[in-house]
């Protein structure tokens, strides 16, 4: 089992230095990019990739959003939202940028045709990683993929301007308390590539795969640097009630349902919800995959939230005998681990993966490796 990394080494910030200034020297010699995700995409995701596109954009690259899958609809609020194709761009691709996603099969089932692009960029922050980039910028301590990306855009910023400055340095290493210089000329010209557009993005990058400042990868740097990000005018309040408060009635319909399916295992610190093909049909007249992947999103922090519970799961029928689980813990358990048995992944605290089979013996089987982890703790 992979271990997640806490404390980066000089040698580690210097490598995502030198990675960094790859990634610049491949973009810088590449015109048509197209940017991609993970499949079933919430807001790390699809923000990340938004921002992407619009830094690549500011440097006059041809840009292709790509995402399998619907935006859900509490994110189509963002900039470019609508600018997503479901299908490859058939013109020839320079460079492909995926981001928030730690392994390239879960772009989605057509992946295959991508092999022919000769150069691939990874920018992510799961540590079951696959590395699977010819540039990989993977940091697994960061609390989204788009905190890794203000790190990305800061480090241009001194990139172009010739200045000797490393926000690898100034965030991941022990120069925390002055993480941006005081010269506001300098400063200013670090953060140079990021725009207003650029600055909501990544806020709710950072603000949803923190679960609002609920999760442990909220901290000191994840809050300095949504401060910075509030210097560019944007309203925190608007942005929360659209991501949170413009949830439709129908979520509620099928949440009622869901949670009568909710058990405990593990003497109660171990619990579960499921969602059926059947339950959406009952709620949605027609069962629209956009709708479905909004209307499910975060059901499983409903069972996190109860008292006594470390781990919590979300069982999602996607087909016959298929199922899409959903993973979080509250303070210690590495639900990774769990993911991991079935060829998924993650973070300590959050992992996903995909199984098939009956559920009562998919349940069995995940209520074991549960078992197992929160027994090494007793």
């Amino acid at each position: 089992m992979i271990s997640p990394k806490k404390d980066y080494s000089v040698s580690d910030l210097n490598a995502f230095k030198n990675t960094a200034d790859e990634i610049f020297r491949i973009i810088e010699t590449s015109k048509k990019i197209m940017v991609s995700t993970h499949e079933n995409p919430e807001g790390d995701a699809i923000s990340s990739a938004i921002a992407t596109g619009l830094f690549l954009k500011s440097l006059d690259k041809e840009v292709y959003l790509y995402e399998k899958d619907q935006i859900p609809a509490n994110l189509k609020f963002l900039p470019e939202s609508d600018k997503f194709l479901n299908e490859f761009p058939k013109e020839p691709i320079d460079l492909l940028i995926v981001v928030d996603c730690g392994e390239f099969s879960r772009i989605g089932s057509n992946y295959e045709q991508l092999s022919g692009i000769n150069r691939i960029i990874n920018i992510d922050h799961h540590f079951t990683n696959t590395y699977f980039g010819h540039a990989n910028l993977v940091l697994p301590d960061a609390s989204s993929a788009g905190e890794v990306l203000f790190y990305l855009f800061l480090a241009y910023g001194a990139y172009i301007n010739n200045i000797r400055y490393s926000p690898f340095d100034n965030f991941l290493g022990d120069k925390f308390s002055e993480p941006l210089p005081c010269d506001k000329e300098e400063r200013a010209k670090i953060l140079s590539f990021i725009s207003g557009d650029i600055a909501l993005s990544l806020y709710t990058s950072i603000l949803t795969d923190t679960g609002s400042f609920h999760y442990s990868s909220a901290n000191k740097r994840s809050f300095y640097i949504c401060s910075v990000l509030n210097e560019y005018n944007m309203d925190p309040s608007a942005i929360a009630t659209e991501l949170f408060e413009t949830k439709p009635a129908e979520m509620y319909f099928l949440l009622g349902k869901s949670l009568n399916t909710l058990e405990f295992s593990s003497g109660g610190k171990v619990a579960s919800m499921v969602g059926t093909k059947k339950m959406i049909e009952d709620v949605l007249k027609e069962a629209d995959s956009g709708k479905i992947n909004g209307l499910y999103e975060n059901f499983v922090n409903y069972p996190r939230s109860i008292q006594g519970v470390e781990i919590a799961i979300f069982f999602r029928e996607t087909g016959f005998n298929q199922y899409r689980l959903n993973f979080r813990s509250k303070s210690y358990a590495n639900v990774a681990y769990v993911a991991e048995k079935f060829g998924g992944g993650g973070h300590k605290f959050a992992a996903g993966c995909k199984v098939n089979g009956d559920i009562n013996e998919i349940k069995k089987e995940v209520y074991r490796y549960c078992g197992e982890i929160l027994n090494e703790k007793a």
